[in-house]
């Protein structure tokens, strides 16, 4: 019982780890962010053109940034932030895998599937639709176009339909003045 409680409220801490977006008058958390992926897959799932596992999307989607938990989250506009990522979520994955009571299924579950392609292409898309929401998204922010084409296009190339909606997701933020 002490090792549940003990990995349930460190992993509980991913709520409270600010992500660079706004929602509201707050930063987004963590925690909000991979619920709002798990959502928005669990939707486009339905378009597909293959059979994707969507239990697999799901649950890669649930555990994809617990590295955050001790690494926060690294905003891909601040240079000083991403020379450290790799490091630092290296080392939070070595904490998490100790207090887990499965490791092996947390190892399995962030592997490389399609699956988790789906999933990468998924979180690109959560960030774009958080930004057509967000009334406080301006071009001064540093994440310019080619920036974010940059870091997003190898991952929602890899399916048509997230393609297609990261397209028209920035041509809309073009639109509202916020690229």
């Amino acid at each position: 019982m002490d090792r549940l409680i003990a990995c349930l409220t460190e992993l509980e801490k991913l709520k409270t780890v600010e992500r660079g977006l706004d929602v509201g008058e707050r930063k987004e958390s963590t925690a909000e962010h991979s619920w709002s992926c798990m959502l928005i897959a669990d939707i486009l799932l339905e378009y597909i053109d293959e059979p994707l596992d969507r239990l697999k999307v799901l649950e890669y989607l649930l555990y994809h940034d617990l590295v955050e938990v001790y690494a926060g989250d690294a905003k891909f506009n601040n240079p000083d932030e991403m020379k450290h990522k790799e490091e630092k979520e290296a080392a939070s994955i070595k904490k998490i895998l100790s207090i887990l009571p499965n490791p092996t299924r947390y190892s399995s579950i962030i592997e490389e599937t399609r699956e988790s392609q789906f999933a990468k292409a998924v979180d690109c898309l959560d960030t774009c639709v958080r930004n057509l929401n967000n009334d406080k998204k301006s071009k001064t922010d540093g994440f310019t176009e080619e920036l974010i084409r940059n870091k997003y296009l190898p991952h929602v190339s890899k399916f048509e339909l997230t393609l297609e909606l990261f397209e028209v997701m920035m041509g809309r933020l073009k639109q509202q003045g916020k690229l």
